[in-house]
C-alpha cells in the first residue's frame, strides 16, 4: 500500500481471441488469488472519477500531455458493512505510471465532498501510505474536484508464474454513469456500455515486457492503444458543445 511505479500497455482485443489468447498466456501465467474462485474466475471493478470542472484531467488526456494525472476512489465487487475503498492518485510521466493509494473505509468516502476527516483502514499506517492520503485530500480541496464518472466493469486478473509482478489483466464490459454521488459506486442502473465485441487487454510490468508476452502480442497482431476508461466513459454522456466550451 502507498506508492509504486510501473508500464502498462493497453489494447482493445475482439472477443473472439479470449480463449486462444488466455491460453497462450496461462503457460506462463496463473490467476490472481483474489479471483481464483469468483465465478468465471472475475471480480468487479468499480471506481468514481474526479475532475475540475473545466475537466482539467480528461483535456491532459485528450491532447496528449505527457505528464498528466487522475484522482478516483476505488473499490470492488458488491457492498458489504465493511467494504473497503482506494483513494488513488494515477500519474502517466512519459509513459512510466506512478500510483499512490490509501485505504481506508468505504463509508466513510463521502466526506470527500464535505470536508470531514478521513481515516486509513490500518492500525499502523506507514508514511507512504498517509502521504497519499494527506495528498489526495489537499489536490481534492485545491482543485475543488468534482465526481464526473462512474466507471464499471468485470475484470479476469493473471499473474506471473516466475515473475508475480508481472501482470496482465481482461476487462469485460467497461460501462459508465455521468455525475454519480460517491454513494452510488454500487449502482448498476442506467449504466452505459462503452464497447461491444472486444475486451481490454492490460499489460503491466515494472522493467521489460518479458520476451514470451512480446511474441504473443505479434502473434495475435494486437497494437498498443491509449485506452482510458475515463475519457471514453465521459464522451459517452458528454455533449460535444459542452467539450468546446471547456477546451478554449
Amino acid at each position: 500500500m502507498g506508492k509504486f511505479e510501473r508500464k502498462e500497455f493497453k489494447y482493445y482485443v475482439p472477443i473472439e481471441m479470449l480463449d486462444p489468447l488466455r491460453q497462450r498466456i496461462l503457460v506462463h501465467m496463473e490467476h490472481d488469488p483474489f479471483c481464483q474462485e469468483l465465478p468465471k474466475q472475475r471480480y468487479t471493478v468499480r471506481s468514481i472519477y474526479f475532475d475540475t470542472r473545466s475537466l482539467l484531467f480528461y483535456f491532459e488526456k485528450l491532447d496528449g500531455l505527457k505528464i498528466r494525472k487522475k484522482l478516483r476512489v476505488r473499490t470492488y465487487n458488491s457492498s458489504h458493512p465493511d467494504s473497503i475503498a482506494f483513494l488513488e492518485i494515477k500519474r502517466k510521466i512519459d509513459g512510466t505510471i506512478f500510483k499512490e493509494r490509501a485505504q481506508v473505509s468505504l463509508a466513510e468516502t463521502p466526506n470527500l465532498m464535505n470536508g470531514a476527516q478521513l481515516h486509513l483502514t490500518s492500525n499502523q499506517p506507514g508514511f507512504i501510505e498517509r502521504a497519499a492520503l494527506d495528498k489526495f485530500v489537499y489536490l481534492f480541496k485545491r482543485l475543488k474536484l468534482e465526481s464526473k464518472a462512474l466507471i464499471t466493469y468485470e475484470r479476469e486478473a493473471l499473474r506471473g508464474l516466475t515473475d508475480p509482478s508481472f501482470r496482465v489483466t481482461f476487462d469485460f464490459n467497461v460501462r459508465s454513469y455521468p455525475h454519480p454521488d460517491v454513494e452510488e459506486i454500487f449502482r448498476e442502473q442506467d449504466l452505459c456500455v462503452l464497447v461491444n465485441q472486444v475486451f481490454i487487454l492490460e499489460v503491466k510490468f515494472y522493467q521489460r515486457m518479458p520476451v514470451w508476452m512480446r511474441n504473443i502480442v505479434r502473434d495475435f497482431k494486437l497494437h498498443v492503444q491509449p485506452i482510458s476508461k475515463y475519457c471514453n466513459g465521459l464522451n459517452v454522456h458528454l455533449p460535444s458543445t459542452e467539450v468546446r466550451e471547456f477546451h478554449v
